[in-house]
C-alpha cells in the first residue's frame, strides 16, 4: 500500500521519473539491508548489485542520499511495472497503514 504524498518530488536524476520510497522495514524484506546499512548509503553501495544513490532533501534534512534499486515488478493498486525504489533509513508508518510513499503519477 502506498500513500500519495503531494510533497514528495523525488525523481531519478538519470531519467527524471518519479521514485517510489519504502521504509527500512520493507527494504529489509526486499533486500536484506539493515537500518544501519541504509543510514550509511555510500559505504553500503557495493552490498547488492544495482544499488545506486539518489540525492534528496526533506524537512529537517537539507541534504542526503538514499539507496535505490530498479525493481522489475512493482504493483500499486491496478498499476504494474518497473520502477526505481528508494530505501528510507526509517520506518515510514509505524501504524502499518502504508508501506511506501509516492508523489505525482506512477
Amino acid at each position: 500500500t502506498a500513500l500519495r504524498d503531494t510533497g514528495n518530488t523525488l525523481r531519478d536524476p538519470v531519467t527524471g521519473c518519479q521514485v517510489l520510497i519504502v521504509g527500512a522495514d520493507i527494504a529489509g524484506k526486499l533486500t536484506g539491508l539493515t537500518p544501519a546499512d541504509l543510514q550509511d548509503p555510500v559505504n553500503t553501495m557495493g552490498a547488492i548489485p544495482g544499488l545506486r544513490l539518489i540525492p534528496y532533501h526533506s524537512v529537517g534534512n537539507p541534504v542526503g542520499m538514499l539507496l535505490a534499486i530498479r525493481m522489475k515488478s512493482v504493483q500499486i493498486g491496478k498499476w504494474k511495472g518497473s520502477t526505481l525504489v528508494a530505501f528510507a533509513p526509517q520506518v515510514l508508518n509505524a501504524e502499518g497503514r502504508y508501506q511506501a510513499l509516492l508523489g505525482g503519477a506512477v
